[in-house]
């Protein structure tokens, strides 16, 4: 059996140098297949269930109330995606690579990310059309009251709580910093994570009402609302206040457009304080010509989901330039592939 597993996989391979198999259909179906997969996962309980103890799928399936044979055939399909193992006896467990991301005990879970995706598959059902008008589904125009701002804040609470420690750690604020003021920051982790470094800091997070109801929760909930408040506005229009001894800009330049950039940072730069410290988390574009980089899907991500657009290192630094900004220090986060930190300074 195993001889045959590595003779289809060495066909596979021949057929893909030959272009003998349609691509295309590989990465369209099988790439759905697994999305999909994945997150019913997450929305069915089956890894909850696994994370208690290994179990059948009859076990499993009359625990959560699925049929058996459905229990049993996606359970195999999460072997598939390596999420699960099958052991001897008909029992199935987490993989152990994959428990720390899909226990919903583990500190590093990220079931709300994989829950999130269903927002974000049907605004992924309207590409056609988004590419066709050119209008983004404009996913932070939401009423404050829309379901679908809890789902988007917690999953990116939960990509935010793994990088947070090294991303505290890599911004120097000046000795007897008080005051932090974070920008479209929604779940205020980041915020914290810097407060709880630096005693007497207090940090505010201005972002939209959806936004902000939620990260209030989640912070009231850490026992941190002494450390982080949340203010509701719009960050391009709302009063910013100040001076501050830093100012957070994460993951927010690529839901605008350059002159929206520009203006932005213009206000952030009047907001901080003579030896203030800007901090910048973004996905930056290159290797846009590299078939293997990912930089042209995420490009249309944000386009559909924005209308605006991945930048690369040079754009940005022109944005911060043009602003009166120069930058200190650039690094990649290695907790959250693809992101860089950039520190820049008022000059």
């Amino acid at each position: 059996m195993r001889l045959g597993l590595k003779a289809d996989n060495l066909l596979e391979r021949v057929a893909d140098w030959f272009n003998l198999a349609p691509q295309p259909l590989a990465h369209a179906f099988f790439g759905m297949m697994a999305s999909r997969t994945l997150m019913a996962g997450v929305r069915l309980g089956v890894y909850a269930a696994l994370a208690e103890g290994p179990a059948s799928a009859e076990t499993l399936a009359e625990r959560l109330k699925l049929s058996p044979e459905g229990t049993r055939t996606l359970l195999e399909a999460l072997v598939a995606c390596e999420a699960v193992e099958r052991q001897r006896g008909g029992r199935y467990r987490l993989a152990p690579r994959a428990k720390r991301w899909l226990d919903p005990h583990s500190p590093k879970y990220v079931g709300a990310f994989l829950e999130f995706n269903y927002s974000q598959w049907d605004w992924w059902t309207g590409l056609e059309g988004v590419v066709r008008s050119g209008e983004a589904v404009d996913i932070h125009q939401f009423a404050p009251a829309d379901p679908r701002w809890r789902d988007y804040i917690h999953a990116m609470h939960q990509l935010a709580r793994l990088a947070a420690p090294e991303v505290a750690a890599a911004i120097p604020l000046p000795r007897g910093a008080k005051s932090l003021l974070d920008l479209g920051g929604a779940h205020g982790w980041y915020a914290a994570e810097l407060c709880l470094r630096h005693r007497g800091l207090k940090a505010t997070v201005l972002d939209l009402e959806g936004s902000a109801r939620v990260g209030r929760d989640i912070i009231t909930s850490a026992g941190l609302s002494h450390l982080v408040t949340h203010r509701e506005g719009d960050i391009l229009t709302a009063e910013l206040g100040g001076p501050y001894d830093a100012v957070l800009l994460f993951q927010v330049m690529h839901h605008l457009s350059p002159a929206q950039n520009v203006a932005l940072l213009r206000r952030v730069r009047g907001a901080l304080g003579s030896k203030g410290t800007l901090a910048v988390l973004e996905y930056l574009r290159e290797d846009i010509d590299d078939p293997a980089s990912s930089a042209p899907l995420i490009g249309l991500h944000y386009f559909l989901t924005s209308g605006a657009a991945a930048y690369t290192p040079a754009e940005v630094e022109g944005f911060l330039d043009d602003a009166g900004f120069r930058i200190a220090q650039s690094r990649p986060i290695r907790h959250l592939p693809l992101q860089t930190l950039l520190l820049a300074r008022p000059e």
